[in-house]
């Protein structure tokens, strides 16, 4: 299962071997026992990737996710999961989707690579 956290500083990926269900409860419970309000709802979710970033065209080949580009240098990869947050339209929170365990480990590779600038000389510039 691929997490994916999003704060008000970023995001952050990393698979997890956990089933959903377990999760899911682990979750909730933590939620119950801090009395905060909990919302689980169907959704998508996009991490934004340097459209540069060598390796990304192979993910057209997954049909789980979608890429669609935002501009010439970056690329949206969209996937459907659950949103786990406070609220509804928070944006922060945590989104869970269950793919296929090589697209899980290709994406984080992928999210890797751009946050320690490997192989990728031009992420640096701004």
């Amino acid at each position: 299962m691929l997490k994916v956290t999003f704060t008000d500083t970023g995001l952050s990926l990393e698979c997890l071997h956990e089933p959903l269900e377990t999760l899911l409860a682990d979750r909730v419970g933590l939620y119950a026992r801090s009395r905060c309000p909990v919302v689980v709802q169907p959704s998508g979710a996009s991490i934004p990737l340097p459209a540069n970033l060598p390796g990304l065209q192979s993910l057209h080949r997954f049909s789980e996710i979608s890429l669609t580009p935002c501009d010439l240098d970056w690329v949206e990869v969209t996937l459907r999961g659950l949103w786990i947050a406070e609220d509804t339209d928070q944006d922060e929170g945590v989104f869970v989707a269950e793919l296929s365990r090589g697209l899980e480990q290709r994406l984080l590779y992928l999210w890797l690579l751009t946050q320690r600038h490997v192989s990728c000389p031009a992420l640096g510039r701004s």
